[in-house]
């Protein structure tokens, strides 16, 4: 028995362009003719004027974006649901294939909106433990079917939903969360020798930050002496550290439930005895450290995204600039400095600018170890999508 045929949407302008020539995800409003009364979440066939196939994807009724693409340049879905299922399979097949997915303890991120061909959505996996989050009307609507999804095929037992983000309330979207499948919002996951607790219901994001992987573990390869772990939210990059023969860490982290979790995370490694934790603001410690004449062998800063939105620009470098100039001052001859941004508005060239001024400014002579660190792999960016790539790092030695 055929189906009922999908509804069309004609796409004109630049939107349509934008879909032909860059291979865009998302089309604004403006460029869209939808058949009136179209609910949201629905699965549309997508043309431009001339009636030429664009691809198929989901329309969205709230906010500038109209379209979200899930296929580009043909339309091989029946149905919104075979499509979930079909774009989280291929996710999960590609963690696999790159080694991430398949161990009982493994933290990674399942989708990466844009990059998963899932606009608008991301799901990171920890252990047993799911956790997405919706940027979207068209993800609310398929929520429980995502939930589904992601038991079936990567087997965890536990989908929490955690959609608190600022662009929700930016577009008019109500705060989401809660237990979606199971009973559990927290678990334990492995990262190299070392191991984590991730608590989705009281963590930041959906618990843990899952794009530093690459850096944490080599960080606490290249980490000698005593370590200092700036914004350590739960202990990873110190916690790396110590597992890899540094001999004593301090963890500055002004939140009181990232703290309770560090010091679970470092009793859970059995590292505690070579930690330090002080909880305070980051700026007081480092004014405090600079007076006090204190040195580190090695200094993670992984401040928050200083950048939230463009109007924040200025006064964002300008706390990047002083905060990485601030922690180069603190480190001694030969010391390692990881400098990172994750804020989307702070492109690569201008980290580099901001860290070649904080250098300039902090008097120190330094050797770069490679270039800009970007995303990991299980953070796919395509080139149409650059928002996604808003992880900026660099691992310094200091002369």
């Amino acid at each position: 028995m055929v189906g009922e045929p999908l509804p069309s949407v004609r796409v004109a302008g630049e939107g349509a362009a934008a879909v032909k020539k860059e291979g865009a995800l998302m089309v604004y409003r403006k460029w869209v003719d939808a058949p009136r009364g179209l609910p949201p979440g629905s699965l549309v066939v997508i043309e431009d004027r001339r009636g030429e196939l664009l691809g198929c994807g989901l329309y969205d009724t709230v906010g500038p974006v109209a379209l979200r693409l899930v296929e580009l340049g043909s339309c091989s879905f029946s149905s919104a649901e075979e499509a979930v299922y079909a774009l989280i399979e291929a996710a999960y097949k590609v963690r696999q294939r790159i080694g991430y997915a398949g161990d009982p303890e493994a933290g990674y991120r399942l989708v990466h909106s844009d990059g998963d061909m899932m606009p608008g959505l991301i799901v990171d996996v920890y252990a047993d433990l799911a956790v997405y989050q919706s940027s979207s009307i068209v993800w609310d609507v398929h929520g429980e079917t995502v939930a589904r999804a992601l038991a079936e095929i990567t087997g965890v037992r536990h989908v929490y939903e955690k959609s608190l983000q600022r662009t929700r309330r930016d577009i008019g979207l109500p705060p989401r969360e809660g237990l979606r499948i199971g009973n559990k919002t927290r678990t334990i996951i492995r990262e190299g020798e070392a191991r984590f607790i991730v608590d989705a219901r009281i963590g930041q994001k959906t618990g843990f930050f899952l794009d530093q992987r690459l850096n944490r573990l080599d960080f606490g390869r290249l980490a000698e002496g005593t370590v200092l772990d700036l914004f350590s939210y739960t202990g990873g990059f110190g916690i790396q550290a110590l597992l890899n023969g540094a001999e004593r860490a301090v963890f500055v982290e002004e939140d009181e439930k990232a703290v309770k979790l560090l010091r679970s995370n470092l009793e859970l490694n059995r590292v505690a005895d070579r930690a330090e934790i002080v909880q305070s603001n980051v700026w007081s410690f480092l004014a405090s450290a600079t007076n006090k004449g204190e040195s580190y062998n090695a200094i993670s800063v992984d401040p928050p995204a200083f950048i939230p939105h463009p109007g924040a620009y200025r006064k964002g470098v300008q706390a990047y600039t002083r905060l990485y100039a601030l922690s180069a001052r603190i480190g001694s001859n030969d010391s390692l400095l990881a400098l990172s941004s994750c804020s989307t508005h702070l492109n690569r060239e201008d980290f580099m600018r901001v860290v070649a001024r904080a250098l300039a400014w902090s008097g120190r002579s330094y050797r770069p170890l490679g270039s800009v660190r970007g995303m990991p792999p299980d953070h796919p960016v395509r080139p149409s999508s650059p928002h996604l790539e808003y992880l900026k790092s660099i691992f310094i030695v200091l002369d």
